[in-house]
């Protein structure tokens, strides 16, 4: 019995032994690697099938030249930029994804209550990007949510 027991204590100390060894090795790979800790960034990744950018002369008014649903894509889009500029104003290594697309789907839930009603056929499509940037470079992305927009009657009055 003796002999069983002195076995089975050194079978425990070697399997402890493997276990320390083993996050030993783990916790040295991770904290040596040779790439530094890369910063992470924002975009707005758009897809529109109608034009919503504004001509530099309209720029200034916040107002879009061709069409009405132009204006009101130009604008929502134009305020999700500036919404993720103000949630992320400095790039780090943590990012802020929470602050970021609060502040999108805040203003995104402003257009549907606005708009929601008169749209159909989706017409733009507008995908919030997180990135890794190195050196200001992205070198990987990923999609943190994605926002449809329809096309608004030519009838309605659309100015925000």
């Amino acid at each position: 019995m003796a002999k069983d027991i002195r076995h089975l204590f050194t079978s425990w100390r070697l399997l402890l032994l493997v276990g320390i060894l083993a996050g030993a090795l783990a916790g040295i790979s991770s904290c040596g690697s040779d790439e530094p800790d890369m910063k992470v960034g924002y975009y707005l990744s758009v897809s529109s099938s109608e034009a919503y950018m504004a001509s530099s002369e309209d720029e200034g008014q916040g107002t879009m030249s061709d069409t009405q649903h132009g204006n009101v894509l130009y604008t929502t889009i134009t305020r999700m930029k500036n919404a993720v500029q103000n949630a992320y104003p400095t790039p780090d290594t943590k990012g802020a994804d929470v602050a970021v697309l609060m502040a999108c789907d805040k203003i995104y839930r402003d257009y549907k209550n606005m708009y929601g009603e008169y749209e159909k056929n989706t017409i733009c499509v507008v995908k919030i990007m997180r990135t890794k940037l190195d050196d200001g470079i992205v070198v990987g992305s990923r999609t943190l949510t994605t926002y449809s927009f329809g096309a608004l009657p030519p009838d309605k009055d659309h100015v925000q």
